[in-house]
């Protein structure tokens, strides 16, 4: 399976766990021919360690109050190849994502927006800095996804495919949170920094807290470099998510946490995590997932001081 087939598959799964945090995918990122460098991890006194410590046991007993969970939100899609500038998005997406303790969930991309620059005037020099705005994209169709809790189905509308992919039996029901992505899913304090450097630190909103992840593992290196994630500090929900890729680009999403609905209507949500049917002229395809390798049991941090990326 594919570096980009992995990411789709681990970022589903993790739409399963919203509760506690969100999804964090690269759909179409494209993978980097060499395996990338190993990350370096952080340098933490003991009073950034009590902190940190502080902030996962509240963010893990907070989210685990959470059995239903429904949340508009945005992805900014950074690209560095195709992208207007690195610090204008290429699109800028709507979507919805769904979740149903321990292991049920779905995400969709509703709109898509893309970048369209003004056109240059006849004989005109390009601007300094880039103009245009984003336009909505009628006929696109984003990335729609839904977990039942045994499957991941994948609905490929560019060759009319659903892709069934099995979750294996070790990662359904409550060993979810053992998966690629266990910092997303309200994981046992001691189990994020087994998997991850992880470092705690109040963010320019006093009313916020970032927590700056990056993995141990050489596997999920190859999929994400590091996630900037910001926390409400009322709430303990996360409000906004930067995902690094291995290849530069970035995905930037914002949680509209006002607008979610926390252990609402179970029927209703229900209906979401349906197994799906086959859509008309399309074809069925099930794909088994790839074996889960172990994650690092080392609970020590790298002692190599970085700064945290703004």
């Amino acid at each position: 399976m594919s570096h980009t087939m992995r990411r789709s598959l681990y970022a589903i799964i993790a739409c399963c766990a919203a509760c506690s945090s969100v999804v964090a995918q690269a759909p179409g990122g494209v993978a980097p021919a060499q395996p990338p460098a190993a990350p370096q991890g952080f340098e933490l006194n003991a009073m950034q360690q009590a902190y940190l410590d502080q902030v996962l046991s509240s963010w893990q007993i907070e989210s685990g109050k959470v059995s239903i969970f429904q949340c508009p939100f945005e992805r900014w899609e950074y690209n560095g190849a195709f992208g207007p500038g690195n610090d204008i998005p290429l699109n800028k997406n709507k979507g919805e994502l769904s979740y149903h303790k321990p292991d049920k969930g779905s995400f969709q991309i509703t709109e898509v927006n893309t970048w369209q620059a003004e056109p240059v005037p006849a004989g005109g020099a390009p601007p300094a800095q880039a103009k245009g705005n984003w336009v909505k994209q009628p006929n696109a169709i984003g990335e729609h996804w839904v977990c039942d809790g045994e499957n991941v189905y994948e609905y490929r509308h560019d060759q009319k495919q659903l892709v069934v992919r099995s979750i294996p039996p070790a990662m359904r029901g409550q060993a979810i949170v053992d998966g690629p992505l266990p910092f997303l899913f309200g994981a046992e304090a001691a189990k994020l920094k087994a998997r991850y450097w992880m470092r705690a630190e109040q963010n320019q909103d006093p009313n916020e807290i970032m927590i700056v992840t990056r993995p141990r593992g050489a596997a999920d290196a190859a999929d994400y470099r590091q996630v900037d994630l910001i926390l409400d500090r009322g709430r303990m929900m996360p409000k906004a998510m930067q995902v690094h890729l291995p290849n530069g680009d970035r995905h930037v999403y914002m949680f509209d946490i006002t607008q979610a609905t926390v252990n609402g209507h179970l029927q209703r949500i229900m209906a979401l995590f349906q197994v799906p049917r086959t859509p008309w002229g399309w074809k069925r395809v099930v794909e088994e997932a790839p074996p889960q390798q172990p994650a690092p049991l080392d609970n020590r941090q790298a002692a190599q001081p970085d700064s945290v990326p703004r």
